[in-house]
């Protein structure tokens, strides 16, 4: 495998690399070093497919052991993608060694350029490798590889064909996530990788369920409900360093996969918005062994979900009274209000399209 490493990489690598030359394009990846507004990280293109992995916190004991741990993350972040394990073990071992060249490829640079601006947002959601690369894949195709109908992760995914095996299979989990609304619940049917963490399954809440990312949240998980689900979890997840002066017990859930307690723990409260604490009420349905879907995939929908800062379920119900009632003297201030909100009744076929696409 050749990594053609910028001038940035090369000098904080105290390399001197030798000329690009001709290689593979599909064993073939740019790198390049960004260091920037407190943050520092590497990014890695793939020539071929576009398929971009993300190191964060790139000190220089990370830079140390840049090239194995290049190689980890990506074989994570392709299982990651749901690439069959034989498969993504296959590349990685014709891929070979990592061996780096220098970088003149123009039109390449001005790509990995692109790469590294997309990997910028994606330090704004997630701290894990696996997670940053993941997202950042999935909003190179939302943001611009979308009109030039190229996708990084179905490229790489179609170029992976080359080994005449099924491409993806991974590990499924069927859940029924219950949004409670007081009897108006909203309910998404979710199938997902295994291998899910918990930080992108809170992304993907975030889409099926139209939030928008404001407020914090956490993770309960549970062997079984029980009465005081509410408070008494036996596993908690949280984000950060400070949720745990609150709950000294709890465990950072940065790159903890949903496999690292599923099936054990079937049961999992998923909490947005400690002011109005949304309940999501998250079920284990089925476990599929060998799925090669597209992942994760919308199955069914049911309910309204409601806008942002509407004041808990109270506040929804007035709200939809109001907004379903043209008469009403606060209708066409609530509709605005909700406009700003990007509030909108459910729409299987457009949810399921932003769920595919990863928005």
């Amino acid at each position: 495998m050749i990594v053609h490493i910028t001038k940035k990489l090369a000098d904080k690598l105290k390399l001197s690399p030798p000329p690009e030359g001709p290689t593979d394009a599909l064993f073939s990846w740019r790198a390049n070093y960004v260091q920037e507004s407190g943050v520092r990280f590497v990014v890695f293109m793939n020539d071929a497919s576009r398929f971009t992995i993300v190191l964060n916190e790139a000190n220089a004991a990370k830079l140390k052991k840049l090239q194995g741990l290049f190689v980890q993350t990506l074989r994570e972040t392709l299982l990651a993608a749901g690439v069959n394990p034989e498969v993504a073990d296959r590349y990685i071992a014709e891929s070979g060694n990592v061996a780096y060249a220098k970088n003149s490829d123009r039109e390449k640079t001005a790509q990995l350029n692109k790469n590294v601006v997309t990997a910028r947002w994606a330090l704004h959601n997630f701290a894990d490798d696996v997670d940053l690369s993941v997202y950042a894949n999935k909003r190179t195709y939302y943001t611009s590889g979308r009109d030039e109908g190229w996708n990084p992760t179905e490229k790489m995914i179609e170029l992976l064909g080359q080994y005449g095996l099924p491409v993806r299979k991974c590990r499924a989990y069927d859940l029924n996530a219950r949004l409670d609304l007081d009897g108006r619940d909203a309910v998404r049917r979710l199938r997902v990788p295994a291998d899910m963490t918990f930080e992108r399954l809170h992304s993907l809440l975030q889409t099926a369920f139209a939030w928008h990312n404001y407020h914090l949240y956490s993770f309960g998980l549970f062997k079984e409900w029980g009465e005081k689900y509410y408070t008494e979890p036996d596993v908690e997840l949280v984000v950060s360093e400070e949720d745990l002066e609150f709950s000294p017990d709890a465990i950072l859930m940065a790159g903890v996969k949903l496999s690292d307690y599923v099936p054990e723990y079937r049961n999992i409260l998923y909490t947005y918005d400690y002011g109005d604490d949304w309940s999501h009420f998250i079920e284990l349905e089925q476990i599929i062994d060998d799925c090669e879907e597209q992942l994760p995939i919308l199955l069914s929908a049911e309910g309204d979900a409601p806008p942002e800062d509407v004041g808990g379920p109270g506040g929804f119900e007035e709200f939809l009274e109001i907004i379903n009632d043209p008469e009403n003297e606060d209708y066409e201030e609530m509709s605005e209000w909700a406009r700003m909100q990007w509030w909108r009744p459910l729409d299987f076929d457009n949810l399921a399209g932003k769920i595919k696409a990863g928005r």
